[in-house]
């Protein structure tokens, strides 16, 4: 079996889908400057924004307390990667490494990118996957990130506008669900 060839991306951005109000995860290719949606649930979302804004919560929630578990019994989170795409899902691996064995978990590519983020460890994308489902950044010389921040270590205004609102959108989704 041949190994296939990973493409590492940045986590460009968090948005919402204006028509289904679904929020979106972007992922950018640096190097070929392509970005590659992936729509995500609220909770994921919550998740990779609060560890995109560096913002500090009371208590783990879920993507820490798995980090805190695999940490605590002697693994070690060493990369995830978006490794398949099938009927419009898209699928992830976390790759833990324990006791000089590396173990391959399947996962939601949304909870893998909360957990990198956390974890501070590298997302890759199947170069396969970046070929047929990625875009040309509409932006050519800057991420997303470096446009819309006003400094390196936090966001700007509108940004922590637009995620009060995301945030409130989703709470307020969560509610009305049960």
């Amino acid at each position: 079996m041949t190994e296939k060839e990973l493409i590492q991306v940045e986590v460009a951005d968090l948005i919402e889908d204006q028509a289904s109000s679904s929020p979106i995860v972007i992922l950018r290719d640096l190097p070929s400057n392509r970005l590659l949606p992936i729509w995500i649930g609220d909770p994921e979302a919550r998740a990779i924004a609060i560890s995109l804004n560096k913002m500090s919560v009371p208590r783990p929630m879920t993507h820490q307390l798995l980090l805190n578990v695999v940490e605590k019994t002697g693994g070690k989170l060493s990369k995830i990667v978006i490794d398949g795409l099938k009927n419009n899902t898209y699928f992830a691996s976390l790759y833990v490494e324990a006791g000089g064995k590396f173990v391959q978990i399947d996962a939601r590519p949304s909870d893998a990118i909360a957990l990198a983020l956390q974890a501070g460890i590298p997302v890759f994308v199947d170069k396969s996957i970046m070929d047929s489902a990625s875009q040309p950044n509409p932006f050519k010389d800057l991420s997303l990130k470096q446009e819309k921040r006003e400094n390196k270590n936090g966001f700007n205004k509108w940004d922590l506008e637009k995620l009060k609102e995301l945030l409130e959108k989703a709470r307020r989704r969560e509610q009305e669900s049960f």
